[in-house]
């Protein structure tokens, strides 16, 4: 059985197997290590307390491939809190906003791009609905893609901010969440 989660960089969607037997331990695993892994977040609270999931997700996978753990930025926080509330209230799912807006100038607008100093960011989105809106399955579709996979484990990234907003850019029927993850580094 499969389903499908909307998730984008360098490809459009791709498909989730079902939890089987195998995943069963994984799950259990998972939930010692950042407890409440596959919770869904239905309200302002779970929302809250999905987003400290999902950073604890994110550094444990960067642990296990020997990579340095992120620390959470304010600033990139907001510009993926942002985005991911607009996606999901204005019905679009990218990048880019539908005036062209890119990672970059949003960054730039929350301050953590300074004028005249380099800095590099990462994106990576995706949203789920019912059992794949938990952090466990948002983040698990970052490491099943390739290209969001590098992202995620890259070494040059320092900083994280972390955007879930309840609801997807499409209608759905069951809770949905839609999540953006800015990485980034300041020189």
């Amino acid at each position: 059985m499969w389903r499908k989660m909307a998730i984008v960089c360098a490809i459009a969607t791709m498909a989730c197997g079902a939890p089987g037997a195998a995943q069963g331990d994984e799950r259990a695993r998972v939930d010692r290590a950042c407890e409440g892994a596959h919770l869904i977040a239905v309200d302002e609270a779970a929302r809250r307390r999905a987003i400290k999931v999902i950073r604890c997700l994110v550094n444990r996978e960067r642990a296990l491939h020997n990579v340095r753990k992120l620390r959470g930025s304010k600033r990139l926080r907001r510009a993926a809190a942002r985005h991911s509330a607009a996606m999901v209230s204005r019905g679009y799912f990218g990048h880019r906003t539908p005036q062209g807006d890119d990672v970059r100038q949003r960054a730039r607008r929350t301050g953590y791009v300074r004028p005249q100093r380099s800095a590099l960011l990462g994106e990576t989105l995706a949203w789920g609905s019912g059992p794949l809106a938990s952090p466990a399955e948002l983040v698990a579709s970052f490491m099943s893609s390739t290209p969001h996979r590098r992202t995620m484990l890259s070494s040059r990234y320092r900083d994280l901010g972390i955007g879930l907003a309840l609801g997807a850019p499409t209608p759905v029927v069951d809770a949905a969440a839609t999540l953006t993850l800015n990485f980034g580094r300041r020189d």
